[in-house]
């Protein structure tokens, strides 16, 4: 397997190369339930379990670990994957097989190590690939393995959305569920934990309701919304101005 290989300096970089490629990329990344991730203990592993729809979910999560800076981050990838961009190892990658029992119980091994740390936090896939966005959140049996085998850990479902409302880009809508006990761990529970999330975002997306969420980095205005602002600056009206259509 790739194991994680960590480098506080090109992670540094990269941020800044992330950060502004989901900036044009999308309007906003809007985050509920972001108070989570800040006020996690740091005494204590955390197992991160993220429905998979989309090729930008791991960039997202990346950009979210900025959220947990007394963590130290790690996600399992696919490792037919990671072998492509083998530079995010350098953020706390690390390869899984699903293809072979034994490789995958090798990345099982390499991430049960990484969680006797008290400063580890994982991000899983449960799904363990690409799946589309109306299907329910399915787990691989390793999932709760791991799950099960870190008894000290804080477990939380996270669910991602990506919608167009009336902006000309995309919305991204992160939903973090309450962090809970493995030693709580029911059947099932991490699947029900993840769908149940998804469920709330979509309900958000249909709405289009954003009350409750908070945007990771102030929206890049449409170019609709930059002439509105130069109308309403030159009329002395600013305060009428939303940035949002």
């Amino acid at each position: 397997m790739i194991a994680a290989n960590k480098n506080d300096i090109l992670d540094s970089l990269l941020y800044v190369y992330f950060r502004r490629l989901a900036r044009s990329a999308f309007y906003t990344i809007a985050v509920r339930g972001l108070e989570h991730l800040r006020q996690l203990p740091a005494d204590r592993p955390v197992i991160l379990f993220c429905n998979h729809s989309n090729w930008w979910d791991g960039l997202i999560v990346y950009l979210l670990t900025r959220q947990m800076p007394h963590k130290a981050v790690y996600c399992m990838m696919e490792e037919k994957q990671l072998k492509h961009y083998r530079f995010f190892t350098w953020l706390g990658a690390f390869s899984v097989d699903l293809s072979s029992p034994l490789r995958s119980a090798a990345a099982l091994r390499y991430a049960q190590r990484l969680l006797q740390k008290k400063e580890t936090a994982i991000w899983i896939f449960p799904q363990g690939k690409l799946c589309p966005p109306s299907e329910p959140v399915g787990v691989k049996p390793g999932t709760d393995y791991l799950a099960q085998n870190a008894p000290h850990a804080l477990l939380i479902g996270v669910a991602m959305r990506y919608e167009f409302f009336r902006e000309n880009r995309p919305n991204v809508l992160v939903e973090i569920g309450q962090p809970f006990q493995a030693i709580e761990l029911t059947e099932g529970r991490i699947g029900r934990e993840c769908n149940e999330a998804v469920a709330r975002a979509s309900q958000a997306a249909i709405s289009q309701d954003l009350t409750g969420f908070t945007p990771l980095f102030p929206p890049r205005l449409s170019i609709n919304k930059r002439w509105e602002w130069v109308k309403l600056a030159a009329r002395g009206r600013l305060s009428e101005f939303s940035p949002t259509n």
